[in-house]
């Protein structure tokens, strides 16, 4: 093994030394004789040295897109630190590896940590999307199902059970819309909130209705995720509603209008935004302002190619 990572580890240990955040880029996609070592030392080093050591890496990989931290992260996930396991969970929500379904799905019975059970109940909705996509094999799309509902139903902490079942939102099973239909008529607040993340998951239009009613609530969450709903159930009718919340006081509230107007199209969305773009002077919204008007253009010219298709075909039976 090479000097320097020797020194890069000597230097994580090195607790009255500040962490090296500047050579942290050097643990990404470490090989197998790298990761042993890193193991090797990792409870050496103090529970708050090792929590901010996997908050750093996180951080990085989500600036940085050529840095990969999947094996650190999935190493970590069994620390005994809980909050540091939770962490390397909800750093993993890019990897799509079917392999991390089992030890998440271990993680969401059998932790202690509550945190940790709800990042996990959280993470393996990307997976259950997967599964739905014919992604995953069906053995293992069932125990992920069959996870996630016993969670849902019956785990002791009511975020766990709300995590859980807001990543059932992706399921097509029978058993998800009775449970998206009860937390909706929830007077809690946050089941009903969970209950709008469900139905935007399910790209089910059946759920139309209560998404249109939830853009004008006057619970900034509820319009918050209603906002988001709209766009992945492709609501055209929405779009008004969602021009209106251009204007709204909360910043969450016009990025999610923003996606989904990106999401929707159409010439009265693209006037809103340009417009948009145009009197914004925040970097962050000037970028997601930006994304979205090129997914509106890809979405109004894929639509433009249907309406040309069908009207050939037309023309071809006459």
């Amino acid at each position: 093994m090479s000097a320097k990572f020797d020194d890069l580890l000597s230097a994580l240990l090195d607790a009255a030394r500040p962490l090296p955040i500047q050579r942290l880029s050097e643990l990404s996609d470490l090989d197998a004789e790298q990761l042993r070592l890193l193991r090797s030392i990792w409870n050496q080093m103090p529970d708050d040295r090792r929590l901010a050591l996997i908050e750093e890496l996180g951080k990085l990989g989500d600036d940085r897109f050529e840095y990969t931290f999947e094996r650190i992260n999935r190493s970590a996930m069994d620390d005994p630190q809980p909050e540091v396991r939770a962490l390397a969970i909800r750093n993993l929500w890019e990897c799509e590896d079917p392999g991390l379904v089992g030890p998440l799905l271990a993680a969401l019975a059998q932790d202690p940590s509550a945190e940790v059970r709800a990042a996990a109940g959280s993470a393996l909705g990307a997976f259950l999307f997967l599964g739905e996509t014919d992604s995953l094999p069906d053995e293992l799309l069932h125990r992920l199902e069959e996870g996630l509902l016993a969670a849902a139903a019956s785990d002791d902490d009511e975020d766990v059970r709300r995590l859980s079942f807001e990543s059932l939102g992706y399921s097509s099973r029978e058993e998800v819309p009775p449970l998206i239909e009860k937390a909706y008529a929830s007077t809690d607040e946050a089941w009903k909130r969970s209950s709008l993340i469900a139905m935007g998951r399910s790209v089910n239009s059946v759920w139309a209705p209560n998404v249109m009613r939830e853009l004008t609530s006057a619970v900034p969450l509820l319009r918050l995720e209603a906002a988001r709903a709209a766009g992945e159930l492709d609501l055209q009718e929405a779009v008004p509603f969602l021009i209106d919340l251009l204007e709204d006081v909360s910043d969450d509230i016009r990025h999610a209008a923003i996606w989904s107007l990106g999401q929707l199209g159409g010439e009265a969305a693209q006037a809103s935004l340009l417009r948009l773009i145009d009197h914004s002077d925040d970097d962050q919204e000037v970028e997601l302002l930006e994304d979205a008007l090129g997914n509106l253009a890809f979405v109004d010219s894929t639509r433009d190619f249907i309406v040309l298709d069908l009207d050939d075909s037309e023309d071809d039976n006459n």
